[in-house]
């Protein structure tokens, strides 16, 4: 009895319904956004991830009537700002995340302030984006083969930057070390920018970057691109071969950018940022900004990205552990 209404089991299932409905999550999530919206990027700006963030957040703005701010916060491998996103309880912070802190750190860090697989949910695979292979002008290589008998004539002697300590710029260079038993010495850098910068004034002599970051120093001839990564060719770079192809079958070192929100996040709001964000990237203007910086627009549903957040968090552990590679 209800006010002296008897209700079948039919009505009461639909009055139950109809609560969950009004909940007081629900209606926050039909409510949103409150306040302006911030997209932390784990990297500094300039990156090849911070520009992916910054067309997408130009565009949603007005889609969803809020401001939409870029956060640069990055260091230790991304994790700084992944953590950040974590720990956000305001419902309008997200994080523009990468292969680094959320794939790899889970076997790299020997302590981690976050869970990916608990403290975060899939959003949206914004684009994926081959890291480049490049050396120095000067260097006396102009092939895969080539590098890595040059590494193996010089072993320790020949030294190789990446983007950061635990990146997929660093674990690309180890993954092809291993394919090739070649040995290279690392040294690691904060970010694409500083890392592409210090191969363009010959500070190291090998690195695998996004292409954004090695193209203007290629236009200028001050580095050489050998190979991408990905398992298949770029549609930015046709010409130039895969690794693969270099005899290295199998090698694939795909570095992607994908949207991500606080676990707590309502269904609601994952579900409409991903189809703002999926609108955003069939915009052909934004399609060919992106491609013009070496990214491939992905996009899809929530479900098929987290579908390759498993596959990829078990294929970067293997390597890891292989290798030996641990963070503090």
């Amino acid at each position: 009895m209800l006010h002296g209404i008897r209700l079948g089991r039919a009505s009461v299932a639909a009055l139950i319904a109809a609560l969950i409905a009004v909940s007081p999550m629900s209606v926050r999530a039909q409510a949103w956004p409150t306040q302006p919206v911030r997209f932390v990027v784990p990297t500094p700006a300039g990156s090849s991830v911070d520009i992916v963030a910054r067309l997408v957040a130009e565009k949603l703005g007005g889609m969803i009537g809020q401001t939409v701010i870029v956060d640069n916060k990055g260091g230790a491998g991304g994790t700084i700002g992944a953590d950040a996103v974590v720990k956000a309880r305001d419902g309008h912070t997200f994080l523009l995340g990468y292969n680094g802190p959320i794939t790899v750190a889970p076997s790299m860090f020997a302590k981690l302030p976050y869970d990916p697989r608990r403290d975060l949910v899939p959003i949206i695979l914004a684009v994926t984006q081959p890291n480049v292979l490049a050396v120095r002008a000067d260097l006396k290589v102009d092939s895969v083969k080539e590098l890595v008998a040059l590494a193996k004539s010089r072993p320790g002697k020949i030294d190789y930057g990446s983007v950061g300590n635990g990146s997929l710029s660093h674990l690309a260079m180890e993954l092809l070390k291993m394919k090739s038993e070649a040995s290279l010495l690392h040294i690691p850098y904060t970010g694409g920018p500083a890392a592409a910068l210090a191969l363009g004034r010959g500070d190291v002599q090998v690195l695998f970057a996004a292409l954004s970051n090695l193209q203007p120093l290629s236009r200028d001839g001050k580095v050489k691109l050998l190979a991408v990564s990905n398992a298949k060719r770029s549609a930015a770079l046709p010409d130039l071969p895969t690794i693969a192809e270099q005899g290295y079958p199998g090698f694939d070192a795909t570095t992607w950018n994908g949207f991500l929100a606080p676990a707590a996040t309502p269904k609601e709001v994952v579900r409409r940022l991903n189809e703002a964000i999926n609108q955003i990237l069939e915009n052909p203007e934004i399609r060919q900004k992106l491609l013009a910086g070496g990214a491939e627009v992905a996009g899809g549903t929530p479900e098929e990205f987290g579908e390759l957040l498993k596959n990829e968090t078990a294929s970067w552990t293997a390597v890891i552990e292989r290798s030996g590679i641990k963070l503090e």
